[in-house]
């Protein structure tokens, strides 16, 4: 493959899970690079280890930006409450491509050590070229371990004193999503980009006092430069 590269800007709307959040929308850089040994695909970086015409294994370092400011709150309960800081993730990614599509499983800790807690990711996704256009639909599935759901979800028993919430503990959970990415060449160079992403939070997210929905939705749009 040669090296593709490419920058741009963008705006993102994303709905929070946590109650109290109105300011949802905000501008975003679009950088992507792929290459015959790394990659920079939306927030994740790979180191490819091995490759070949239908299999990719590859160390991943990605940027995870969920995180809580009691500040950037309206809720008079959610600003007394401790913040949780976004963290960076290592770990690692195997892709399978197949005539039918492809599939990525991918595992990752905070490497921050934030929440101290692992991630993982099944998904599948089908890229469809139509002369200018490229759309790419995905479904998979996350995975979130006790640890980081609880320093994102929980809520202490300090924090219940100080703010009325009730005390919460979360576990596990497996959190499904469904997306879609569109790509529409204007010019040899420029490109229209678009990406939306509907997720179904599962019983531990959306049973704690922190959260006020049953689902997330985010939108990206902006233009990006290939080079």
């Amino acid at each position: 493959m040669a090296s593709d590269f490419s920058i741009g800007a963008g705006a993102l709307f994303n709905e929070s899970p946590y109650k109290g959040y109105n300011e949802n929308t905000i501008a975003v850089p679009l950088i992507s690079y792929e290459g015959d040994n790394f990659y920079l695909r939306q927030t994740t970086g790979g180191w490819v280890l091995w490759k070949d015409s239908k299999n990719e294994i590859s160390l991943t370092a990605s940027w995870m930006p969920l995180h809580f400011d009691p500040d950037d709150n309206d809720d008079p309960q959610m600003k007394r409450l401790d913040e949780r800081k976004a963290s960076a993730f290592l770990g690692g990614a195997y892709y399978r491509h197949e005539s039918w599509g492809s599939l990525k499983f991918a595992v990752s800790g905070d490497a921050m050590d934030e929440s101290g807690g692992m991630m993982g990711e099944i998904s599948y996704f089908h890229p469809i070229r139509l002369a200018r256009l490229t759309l790419i639909p995905s479904a998979g599935i996350f995975y979130s371990d006790e640890s980081y759901n609880d320093y994102y979800y929980g809520v202490s028993g300090s924090e219940s004193r100080r703010s009325g919430l009730d005390e919460y503990t979360a576990g596990d959970s497996w959190t499904p999503y469904v997306g879609l990415v569109a790509k529409y060449q204007l010019t040899q160079s420029l490109f229209l980009n678009a990406s939306a992403m509907y997720t179904v939070l599962p019983d531990d997210v959306k049973n704690s006092p922190m959260i006020d929905r049953d689902d997330s939705f985010a939108l990206m749009t902006g233009l990006t430069w290939r080079f």
